[in-house]
């Protein structure tokens, strides 16, 4: 199902051509390479066609929503078209590397540049978590969902930043700080496992997206062939927006995913985490 509401911007070049905004609600698809099935595919396109024509001919082309992308049908024959997409609204894109919250509505990010996009599932107040490692004295402006929060490098790194109203199926863009390898977004009330991979050893870390201390338990159940030298912690007097974390040395062989049982509550969720030992 297509987001009701993306982001203004602009479509990245096509395998089959490019994809021009010649006004705010029109598109013009040239098509460079005709696919061997005559379909083109325009991918994170939230606005909905109002119809889909050749440009000169005025001839109307049969056209598809698939997910978020358009699915136009090319003639067979002659000289691939240009093709008019009249959209009904202004163009609005879904990007590529927009993420989903799972069912617990948490986001665990590896940012891949300076932005990360975001959709919640359903409207929630949210907070951040930032991993990595950031200048202490650096300054910086957070804005998530229309909400702004000035830090130091030493507040970004070590609590939990928020409340952010996120809005349901709706992207959002999250400035990504320098030094940042990882971002965690939970609904605020939740208490958070997340593990953290090094060599030879999993770092369990507990964060308290909540307004009040928490207390539980952690276990870690391990594939089979797997061994911890730990694999339960009990936890009390975690305060708001911190975070606590327990190592333990670890060793198997093969793939396999990781996640956290963890007994916080109500609001307990666990983020799974793929390793490779």
């Amino acid at each position: 199902m297509a987001l009701i509401q993306g982001i203004p911007g602009e479509f990245e070049p096509q395998p089959w051509g490019e994809a021009i905004l010649r006004s705010r609600e029109l598109l013009l698809l040239r098509i460079a390479r005709r696919p061997a099935d005559h379909e083109v595919r325009l991918p994170g396109l939230a606005t909905t066609p109002r119809h889909v024509v050749e440009d000169h001919s005025g001839r109307a082309l049969t056209w598809r929503r698939d997910g978020d992308d358009l699915v136009v049908r090319l003639p067979e024959a002659g000289d691939p078209p240009v093709v008019r997409v009249a959209l009904a609204g202004k163009l609005r894109i879904v990007p590529e590397d927009t993420v989903t919250a799972n069912a617990d509505g948490v986001w665990d990010l590896t940012p891949a540049g300076p932005t990360a996009h975001l959709v919640a599932r359903r409207a929630a107040d949210v907070a951040v978590r930032f991993v990595g490692m950031v200048e202490p004295e650096s300054h910086h402006q957070l804005r998530l969902a229309g909400r702004r929060y000035g830090v130091t490098g030493h507040e970004l790194t070590r609590r939990t930043i928020g409340p952010f109203p996120m809005p349901e199926r709706r992207v959002v863009p999250l400035a990504v700080p320098t030094g940042v390898r990882r971002i965690l977004v939970a609904p605020v009330g939740t208490v958070l496992a997340s593990i953290h991979p090094g060599r030879g050893e999993l770092t369990v870390v507990v964060t308290n997206f909540g307004r009040t201390a928490a207390r539980g338990e952690v276990d870690l159940p391990l594939p089979a062939g797997w061994t911890a030298a730990e694999q339960t912690w009990t936890f009390d007097g975690l305060e708001p927006g911190r975070s606590i974390g327990w190592v333990t040395r670890i060793a198997g062989v093969g793939p396999g995913e990781l996640r956290a049982r963890l007994d916080a509550g109500r609001r307990s969720a666990s983020s799974p985490y793929v390793v490779h030992l």
